[in-house]
C-alpha cells in the first residue's frame, strides 16, 4: 500500500511531470469508468459489481454473496466457509472496517468517504461493466 504522498514523491524522484505528458489516444475515456467500477472502493463494492454483472448476463442464475470488512469480520466469513455454510456463495473480504477508503494513510472519515464513493459512483455516464468502454480492451490483459 502506498500514500499518494508517497506515489507523488516516486514520480518526482523520476522527474514525471504529468502536466507536460500527452496521453495516448486509446486513454482518452480514461475518466470513463464505470459506476460498479467505482463502487470497489468500498466494502462490498467488489461482489455487488460481480453479482450485477452475472444478472445482466445470466439473469436466471442465483448469485448468493457475502462480504465483509475489518480482519475479525473477514475471519469469521472464511470460517464459515471452511465450515461448509457458504457453499456456492460469492465472498468478498476487505481487511479496513469500510474498505479501502479507509486504508492505511486515510485522513478523512470513513463515512465521508464512503458517501463521496456514492456521489462519484452515480455520477458515472455507465454503472454497470457491460457498458464499459474498455470492454473491448479485455483482451489486453490477457496478453
Amino acid at each position: 500500500m502506498l500514500t499518494f504522498e508517497e506515489l507523488n514523491g516516486m514520480f518526482r524522484a523520476k522527474d514525471i511531470d504529468f502536466k507536460t505528458l500527452v496521453p495516448d489516444e486509446c486513454d482518452k475515456d480514461f475518466d470513463k469508468g464505470t459506476g460498479a467500477g467505482r463502487g470497489f472502493a468500498v466494502s462490498g463494492g467488489v461482489a455487488a459489481a460481480v453479482a450485477d454483472h452475472i444478472k445482466k448476463v445470466a439473469p436466471e442464475r442465483e448469485v448468493q454473496m457475502e462480504f465483509a470488512d475489518g480482519l475479525r469480520e473477514c475471519k469469521k466469513m472464511l470460517m464459515m466457509a471452511k465450515a461448509g455454510r457458504r457453499n456456492g456463495y460469492l465472498l468478498e473480504g476487505m481487511a479496513c472496517p469500510g474498505g479501502c477508503v479507509a486504508g492505511a494513510g486515510t485522513i478523512t472519515p470513513v463515512k465521508i468517504s464512503t458517501a463521496n464513493i456514492a456521489k462519484y459512483k452515480a455520477a458515472a455516464e455507465k454503472q454497470s461493466s457491460c457498458e464499459s468502454v474498455f470492454a473491448n480492451r479485455l483482451h489486453e490483459a490477457e496478453e
